[in-house]
């Protein structure tokens, strides 16, 4: 008796593939070879939108914060560039302090003695970056002379910088408290009020600095990630612009317009923002891999390969950029290049599933089946009620004549997801094969019925062959 090969492999979750599927036929119930695994784009929030829209793949914008530059010009600011690859790294602060001579000079503040010499060792301290030390000289100085309003600022990064930042806000107040037209301070109340979730209140105190310095590009960057907070994306484009006039070659700005352009489904716009960042700063990796996202989309493969290499390189670190070369590769047919991207997705991200799920894919598809059936039992360990993710294993079980086994896997399927009509038909010939003849054909049939409201004509012919086969029609 001639038994048709069961369906097709299925692997997909979270929007974040697409599915191939290809049919052959085997004179013995071998699970067919897994299907490439395609690209996925999907939004931070998971919006339901569909398009352009979904693949920021959970990057969050950068941000910066304002640095502690108490010389009489105005802050600087270093970036902290943030997004999860899934990246779920929170945003991070990076405070720096260029201080001028001028600072050094006693009495420059104060008029006592011991406060200048506290308050010049706590500048020093800052300097050497020891954030703890350069706080407790500052908090002596306002000890003999609570009056220094530059020791309140500098207090107020000293705390920032070992992330106390509802503390520094009090610092804040006080150094405007004593000096209403020290701009810095407005602008660092504003990072640490952003800090700890208060936008509104951040946008205010932004809009106040850039009263005193309307010039101040990383103002106008930081009222753009307030305003994206809010959920004002139009605002937050317009600033974003802003900071761009103010500073052409700022990469942070560009990223970041970028990927709100994106959410705006302008992908042509959003693609000339992260070139114009990568071309600023060729080493900026989350860039990179955002230019491989689109050319992904546009379905330029070589370019987005070089693209997401580019970002692998920049940051080791980053399993995405691994994961989307194996996409392309299996979507080229190069499995064995897939299978090793994913196994390095795995290494970097090992509570991924979605990864371990798509390394049992490309195993299965190069015949690797007990190293496909250890990638999938991590898989279902990391995510457990994936009814791919079972029903795949359940082919590789089969493959290897572990038929019980196989049988649970694609049961478990079936109550996972009830319109799974190839974990239907390859559990009914697991049943056939294990001589349950009579519990394989009401399976077989409910294929059959599934396959048959999705238009599959071609594997209802063979499911009409083979319960024509087994005398069930």
């Amino acid at each position: 008796m001639r038994i048709p090969t069961p369906g097709r492999i299925l692997v997909h979750n979270l929007n974040r593939i697409a599915i191939g599927k290809t049919f052959s036929s085997s004179p013995i119930p071998n699970p067919q070879s897994p299907i490439p695994i395609y690209n996925y784009y999907y939004y931070y929030l998971r919006d339901s939108g569909a398009g352009f829209l979904n693949m920021l793949k959970n990057h969050k914008s950068t941000y910066l914060l304002a640095a502690a530059l108490i010389a009489f010009g105005w802050t600087t600011a270093d970036n902290a560039c943030a997004g999860e690859r899934r990246y779920k790294q929170q945003k991070t602060a990076s405070f720096t302090s260029t201080l001028g001579n001028k600072q050094m000079v006693e009495g420059l503040y104060t008029q006592d003695l011991e406060a200048a010499s506290y308050f010049q060792q706590g500048v020093t301290r800052y300097n050497r970056q020891d954030f703890r030390g350069a706080e407790l000289a500052l908090r002596k100085s306002l000890e003999f002379d609570p009056s220094i309003a530059m020791a309140y600022y500098l207090l107020g990064n000293s705390l920032a910088q070992q992330g106390q930042f509802e503390r520094a806000t009090n610092e804040y107040l006080q150094a405007i408290r004593l000096n209403p037209n020290l701009g810095e301070a407005y602008y660092n109340l504003g990072v640490a009020l952003y800090r700890q979730g208060q936008p509104d209140a951040a946008l205010a105190a932004y809009q106040r600095a850039l009263a005193f310095n309307p010039n101040l590009a990383d103002g106008y960057y930081n009222v753009g990630l307030a305003l994206e907070a809010k959920g004002q994306s139009e605002e937050a484009i317009a600033a974003y612009r802003q900071a761009l006039v103010k500073e052409p070659n700022y990469a942070q700005a560009h990223y970041n317009l970028g990927l709100l352009l994106v959410k705006q489904n302008q992908p042509e716009a959003a693609l000339t923002e992260f070139q114009e960042a990568v071309r600023i700063n060729p080493n900026y990796a989350e860039a990179q891999y955002q230019l491989g996202l689109l050319y992904t989309q546009q379905n330029q493969q070589q370019r987005a390969v070089n693209a997401f290499k580019t970002a692998a390189d920049r940051n080791p670190e980053l399993a995405d950029a691994q994961y989307q070369m194996g996409v392309i590769f299996a979507q080229q047919g190069n499995f064995k290049a897939a299978a090793n991207r994913f196994q390095e997705a795995v290494r970097l991200n090992p509570n991924d599933a979605e990864s371990y799920q798509q390394l049992g894919a490309m195993l299965l598809k190069r015949n690797q089946v007990k190293e496909a059936t250890t990638a999938l039992t991590e898989a279902k360990r990391l995510k457990p009620n994936d009814a791919t993710i079972e029903y795949n294993l359940g082919v590789a079980l089969q493959r290897q004549g572990q038929l019980a086994q196989a049988i649970a896997a694609y049961q478990q399927a079936i109550v996972i997801d009830p319109s799974l009509a190839d974990a239907f038909y390859n559990l009914g010939v697991s049943l056939q094969q294990t001589g349950r003849r009579e519990e394989a054909i009401p399976f077989l049939i409910q294929a059959k019925s599934l396959f048959n409201q999705q238009g599959n004509v071609d594997k209802i012919d063979q499911l009409n062959q083979f319960l024509q086969q087994i005398g069930a029609n």
